[in-house]
């Protein structure tokens, strides 16, 4: 991650935060790349919201498919490390 941000020091932060960045963009270097716009840090870029919706419809499914399925669900979600 350092080398990323050596790369890239004069970058306008555009208001966050380096850990506010890195969470948001689960620390990928293509992600971090794709919200530089025009010199500025853009959390709001499509690339960034076409993986958040991706994720969103996967959670969606997996609940749906597992609906009823008390110990599936649970263990899906202590795979992804939500508990």
């Amino acid at each position: 991650m350092d080398q990323w941000w050596n790369r890239h020091r004069n970058v306008d932060m555009g208001g966050s935060d380096r850990d506010t960045v890195e969470d948001t963009t689960g620390r990928i270097p293509l992600l971090l790349d794709a919200c530089v716009v025009d010199g500025k840090i853009n959390l709001a870029v499509t690339d960034l919201q076409e993986v958040y919706e991706n994720a969103v419809t996967f959670v969606q499914r997996t609940s749906e498919a597992t609906e009823g399925q008390w110990s599936r669900w649970q263990w899906y979600v202590r795979l992804i490390g939500l508990s």
